[in-house]
């Protein structure tokens, strides 16, 4: 497969409904990551093509029908034609999001129509905002209501880990809301979200302006946190990126909205009246999904004492068997690449470190996989250490630590209350009590019981601390993109 056999136009921005040559000189290659073989060499936005973009959007917003002339319904059924469209097309956009991620091929499937369930519920919520009236019976003369409306041109950043899902969490509600929006997918991943607007011009499911598409690397989304038209920005990414966005936003010549979905390092709790062998599966799977490439991967383990051999015995064999179905194939291998030499090394730096060091000891993996592409073999390490760098740093790649067996459940929740992160934490048992006490203390956006990495479309997702600011997905995340204005009549 190659990338112009689905991507009409791989090497053009889409800026008010039309496909254009960027206006930069600056390329990035586009490479799978299962080989490590360059498959597009794509310009890279610059601040003029940002520019562009914003003054599309703006001029939507402003004198557009989107917003100005659309009701609330008819945006519902723009975006239920947006849901239907990916449906239909799932299997192009997933080969597209393989190549690009390099992420077995099921995963993409899953992922394409996770997002068409996500443009489904948020189309459904598009005609039911609405303010509210008040008559206070202490005062006949006074009337007041309140107004709920849209922000304007809303700056969309995401990363290379979920490139076709981050990037539609945000658009979703950001449309129902009745915003236009500018899109600065991962320079590494671009490609899903070109096929995202090439569906929609190709349909004429939104008018010009409305969606933009700016692939780029940090000067592209240093124009769109820069300029004025420019009323609030989304980002997804790094703790330190998402600073740097927050720091910019706020020195840029308008006071801008801002939410951040950033990075985590969450605990997976395993009760001594789990299910062992469930729990292991489970466990495996937050700590690899994504090849670990995943905010709210389930990176550490606290494991009762009493059944802490039992579990690791299990934990083990289930990785050995991921580790033993690992192919370079998408549509067989149990788990898929990192995204590039970069990341590897960095996955390779934590696990090495931790050796050298003697913070850690290697149960299985803590290698490259193959000489091909940027495959790293699902890790497990054991610490002692609570202060290790692998227990504390998020590694962002298929690496597990297992901390020392634990007697009391407020012994884990005390450590994980000095967690610098708060994206998400698990916790396995039947115990009512021990599952009220870890929801009500544990500081993070999301607890799963018996269950890890459930997100759903109705279920706001975001963090506390470091892991970062405001909510995607569920109703709160389409209030990220209103504003409330109060009216009050007397008579």
């Amino acid at each position: 497969m190659t990338v112009s056999s689905i991507l009409s136009n791989p090497n053009q921005f889409y800026i008010n409904g039309q496909w254009i040559d960027g206006q930069g000189s600056e390329t990035c290659n586009i490479t799978d990551p299962t080989s490590g073989q360059v498959v597009l060499t794509l310009k890279n936005g610059v601040t003029k093509d940002s520019n562009a973009a914003v003054e599309a959007a703006y001029n939507a917003f402003n004198t557009g029908p989107w917003y100005n002339e659309y009701t609330g319904v008819q945006r519902r059924d723009a975006l239920l034609k947006v849901a239907q469209v990916i449906d239909d097309n799932k299997h192009q956009i997933a080969k597209i999001e393989s190549l690009q991620t390099g992420k077995p091929i099921g995963n993409s499937i899953f992922e394409a129509m996770h997002g068409a369930e996500v443009f489904r519920f948020f189309a459904g919520l598009a005609d039911k905002q609405g303010g509210k009236h008040f008559s206070p019976n202490h005062d006949q003369s006074v009337s007041a209501y309140t107004i709920v409306e849209a922000m304007g041109v809303i700056g969309l950043i995401t990363a290379f880990n979920f490139p076709f899902i981050l990037a539609i969490w945000k658009i979703a509600p950001a449309l129902a809301a009745g915003n236009t929006v500018i899109l600065k997918p991962s320079p590494q991943t671009p490609l899903s979200s070109l096929l995202l607007a090439q569906l929609i011009h190709d349909n004429q499911l939104l008018p010009p302006g409305v969606f933009n598409v700016i692939p780029g690397g940090i000067e592209a989304g240093s124009a769109l946190v820069n300029h004025p038209h420019v009323d609030k920005i989304s980002f997804t990414g790094s703790v330190g990126g998402g600073k740097a966005v927050y720091k910019a936003s706020a020195e840029s010549p308008n006071l801008k909205h801002i939410c951040l979905e950033l990075g985590g390092k969450s605990p997976n709790v395993i009760m001594d009246d789990a299910d062992v062998e469930k729990a292991a599966q489970h466990a495996a799977g937050a700590a690899f999904i994504n090849t670990g490439q995943t905010c709210c991967a389930g990176s550490k383990i606290h494991v009762h004492k009493k059944i802490y051999d039992q579990f690791m015995s299990a934990l083990i064999a289930i990785t050995k068997d991921l580790t033993d179905r690992m192919t370079t194939d998408t549509s067989t291998s149990s788990i898929g690449p990192l995204i590039d030499q970069n990341q590897l090394n960095r996955v390779d730096g934590f696990v090495q470190r931790a050796i050298k060091n003697n913070e850690a000891e290697v149960l299985i993996g803590g290698e490259r996989w193959g000489q091909q592409g940027y495959y790293y073999k699902p890790t497990v390490l054991k610490s002692s250490n609570l202060q290790a760098e692998v227990v504390c740093e998020e590694i962002f790649g298929p690496v597990v630590t297992v901390l020392p067996p634990f007697e009391d459940l407020d012994q884990v929740i005390e450590f994980e209350s000095k967690n610098s992160f708060g994206l998400a934490c698990g916790i396995y048992t039947n115990n009512a009590k021990a599952i009220n006490t870890f929801v009500k203390k544990m500081r993070a956006g999301s607890v799963w019981v018996n269950c890890f990495n459930v997100l759903n479309p109705y279920m706001p997702f975001g963090g506390y601390k470091n892991s970062g600011i405001g909510r995607e997905l569920g109703e709160e995340a389409i209030k990220e993109f209103l504003l409330t204005k109060s009216v009050v009549s007397k008579f």
